[in-house]
């Protein structure tokens, strides 16, 4: 079998060139290795490295020979190799650099390292910048690099610097909006500063348009409120005036009748004076009636409406007086609404009880059960509000069963409060 040194010239700088070029895919391998602080690899590729460099140094040596009047004792020995055991050599070794430089670049994609982290801190949409108390920037990324360039003009170069330039903790740099976050941390000991810059353009955007929203919504609830009060003070107004007009009317005739009466007659004039005083309290009771009528059909048509079946005495309801029935007839609305909406009820029994401290109404529904606490919102809130415009007190117990209460405390006790239900 041939050995190393009957080969030709042409072939051992073809061997010299193969060791060359995995020379430098080791030292690569070392470089890499390092980088990552993958030392046992590191070692693993000086070694191939370092038996590489050998073999190069043997080809050159040898094909130096005749100049220098022969060669080493190492060279001599390596070159009377069979040829096949330097291509086997030669053949490992280039396997053993790749593998270790496919290892380099399986850690490089897939393990956290430093040159990973800036990688991906160079991605993000936020700045980070940490510098020393001296001032030198010990770490920063690409964003925090362009707010420094727009903020002070000119590079990154000292964290201070760019720290003077951040004036507010929201500042407008270009289109966006930004929010600048600072603190003193510790690392390794050594004490540095942080500045973090963060993106909150959209989060602004959605901020100002909710702030409008939630303004619309004061004004266009306060606008409901006065609307809401406003048809009632209209209804009772309406009903008040079709009573007088009832009265007037009835008094027009009575009038008539006086002047046409022969006032000679006293059992006459007695009669006619009898009819005036009659008239007058039946008509007063009459208008107060059909004010009271009114709203109890008003009430009756809203729950055929909602489908509950409702059950109350309405005799108990002459007992309120006009202030009382306005407000009560608010609370049925609210009652039969709520019952409908949020229990889903199809029954409700209203009450209304005469006790020592005044008037307890109490509306009670077969609906979901609810919370035990229940919380005035919406339209209870309105509706709280004006029974204490009223003197009136409202309350609720949730549970197994809801029952909203409207207390009208007595003349000689404007302190009362909702009974137990």
């Amino acid at each position: 079998m041939s050995l190393f040194l009957e080969l030709s010239e042409l072939l051992r700088g073809f061997y010299a060139l193969w060791a060359l070029l995995l020379c430098l895919l080791s030292l690569a391998d070392i470089i890499l290795s390092l980088t990552k602080r993958k030392y046992l690899l590191a070692g693993l590729s000086l070694v191939v490295f370092v038996m590489i460099y050998i073999f190069f140094q043997v080809v050159f040596d040898y094909s130096l020979r005749e100049k220098r009047g022969g060669y080493s004792p190492l060279s001599e020995a390596m070159v009377s190799w069979p040829w096949v055991s330097w291509l086997l050599s030669f053949i490992i070794l280039t396997l053993l650099s790749f593998i270790l430089f496919a290892r380099n670049i399986y850690y490089q994609r897939r393990d956290v390292s430093v040159n990973s982290i800036k990688t991906y801190l160079d991605q993000v949409d936020f700045g980070i910048c940490w510098y020393k108390d001296s001032g030198r920037v010990v770490f920063s990324n690409i964003a925090m690099n362009e707010l420094c360039l727009a903020l002070t003009g000119s590079p990154l170069l000292h964290g201070g610097s760019l720290r003077e330039a951040i004036k507010e903790e929201m500042m407008d740099i270009g289109e966006k909006k930004w929010r600048f976050h600072i603190r003193d941390i510790s690392l390794k000991g050594e004490k540095m500063s942080e500045i973090i810059a963060t993106d909150v353009t959209s989060e602004y955007q959605k901020t100002l348009i909710l702030e409008k929203g939630k303004r619309e919504l004061t004004r266009v609830k306060k606008e409901l409120q006065d609307y809401y009060l406003s048809i009632d003070a209209t209804v009772a107004h309406q009903e008040i005036l079709q009573a007088k007009m009832n009265i007037h009317d009835e008094m027009n005739r009575l009038m008539l009748s006086s002047l046409a009466l022969d006032h000679e007659n006293e059992e006459e004039l007695e009669r006619i004076l009898r009819l005036w005083e009659e008239n007058a309290s039946l008509l007063s009771k009459e208008a107060e009636r059909e004010k009271a009528g009114t709203l109890l059909r008003h009430i009756e048509e809203l729950a055929q409406g909602l489908k509950i079946e409702l059950t109350w005495d309405k005799s108990s309801f002459e007992a309120l007086n006009i202030e009382q029935r306005r407000v009560f007839l608010l609370a049925a609305q609210e009652a039969l609404t709520n019952a409908a909406k949020h229990g889903h009820a199809t029954a409700m029994k209203v009450e209304v009880l005469k006790e020592e401290n005044g008037l307890e109404c109490r509306f009670k529904n077969n609906g979901n059960p609810s919370p035990k606490e229940v919380h005035f919102t919406g339209g209870l809130a309105n509706l709280e509000e004006v029974c204490h415009l009223s003197g009136a007190s409202l309350c609720a117990s949730g549970g197994e069963e809801f029952v909203l209460s409207l207390h009208f405390p007595s003349r000689n006790n404007s302190n009362g409060g909702c009974a137990p239900a």
